[in-house]
């Protein structure tokens, strides 16, 4: 669906002002005349699986019902997205634009509107995934097939699942990473609320702050990040000032801390993958236990190649005889949607641009600090 150029991370809740479209509207004139064959499609899938009633899908799920949440969703992804509202425009889509549809606007308008977020994802799933399967089967998909598998793969609920088979996660990762366009990346990152607050720390740093004769790691300078900080105990304000200065990105001339060239891209980018790792860090490093630590490492990593649920996460610690980890994982995984890191609902997935932030923690976490191995 062409597109008009808007931000990616600030789906609408409702449509922008002066739209008389609703969203049930706005996805039923996107949708146009595929509308009555999608829906012939869902009434001969459940004919020839042997349902006594074709108006039902799997868990007593009518036919009508998943025809209305796909064209409400797909009308929440135009709106938001501020898509070309042409008819009969369904007929491709952008894995990233599914993906930000599940995570974000999704859960969004759940919250907005008093509803169960997982209950309201999952609903959504099933109606997109029976809908890539009609565009693909009857040929009305009009990009090319590689696209609509990853589509479907997003909608199945595995974002970028084909990574996880290549050589290592540490390859998964990097390829994850170079997937996305650096402007994305950067956006991706800035659409967390606690990077975005670290940045304007950085920001603030950037204008000249006088240490006033105090050394460096105590201050002003640090009293900067510190204020941005002050929901984030997990990191230390004083130990990233200095890892800022040994990395060059602060630099003190003349009595006063300065960052240089702090409006760059793609050094804004390095930087602010460096704070976010460090704060995936140090949520992690509060697990009890190695177990622990390791669930919801797994859960952060596959985040961006093929999000987990909790219970796959039992799963893995029932294989190693550790299922009594499971609550502290847990907890670090809430911790982390509670910052935003993580999407709300299951299964836990993470911005894609953020795969350089969790390609570092894996980083810092597996390789041996020679190299080898």
């Amino acid at each position: 669906m062409p597109k008009k150029k808007k931000p990616r991370g600030h789906p609408a809740r409702q449509p922008a002002a002066g739209n008389q479209l609703s969203p049930l509207r706005a996805g039923g004139r996107v949708l146009g005349d595929l509308q009555v064959p999608f829906r012939r499609f869902l009434e001969a899938e459940r004919a020839e699986d042997g349902e006594q009633d074709p108006g039902e899908l799997p868990g007593e799920v009518p036919v009508e019902d998943v025809e209305a949440r796909l064209m409400e969703s797909l009308g929440w992804l135009v709106l938001s997205l501020e898509a070309d509202l042409g008819p009969a425009a369904a007929r491709e889509f952008d894995p990233a634009d599914l993906a930000e549809l599940f995570t974000g606007i999704v859960p969004a308008v759940a919250e907005h509107n008093g509803l169960d977020p997982q209950e309201l994802v999952d609903e959504t799933r099933l109606a997109w995934t029976s809908y890539l399967m009609f565009l693909g089967e009857t040929e009305q998909w009009s990009a090319e097939p590689e696209q609509l598998a990853d589509c479907l793969d997003v909608a199945s609920g595995g974002v970028g699942g084909a990574l996880a088979g290549r050589g290592s996660v540490l390859d998964a990762l990097q390829a994850a990473e170079a997937a996305v366009l650096p402007a994305d990346r950067l956006a991706d990152l800035q659409a967390l609320d606690v990077v975005a607050a670290f940045l304007a720390g950085l920001d603030e740093l950037a204008g000249g702050v006088d240490l006033a004769g105090a050394e460096l790691p105590d201050g002003p300078a640090a009293e900067v990040l510190r204020s941005r900080l002050t929901d984030v105990p997990e990191v230390d304000p004083v130990a990233l000032l200095l890892d800022l200065f040994a990395d060059g990105v602060l630099v003190v001339e003349g009595g006063r801390a300065v960052v240089p060239e702090a409006t760059d891209p793609d050094r804004r980018y390095r930087v602010a993958t460096f704070f976010l790792a460090s704060l995936v860090t140090g949520v992690l490093a509060a697990c009890p236990s190695p177990a622990a630590i390791v669930a919801a490492l797994s859960v952060v990593t596959s985040a961006v190649l093929q999000p987990m649920t909790a219970g796959e996460v039992r799963s893995s610690l029932e294989e190693t005889g550790e299922e009594s980890e499971l609550p502290a994982a847990l907890a670090v995984v809430r911790r982390l949607v509670d910052l935003g890191v993580l999407s709300p609902v299951e299964p836990w997935a993470a911005r894609p641009g953020t795969a350089g932030a969790v390609l570092d923690v894996v980083e810092g976490f597996f390789r041996p600090e020679d190299g080898q191995g």
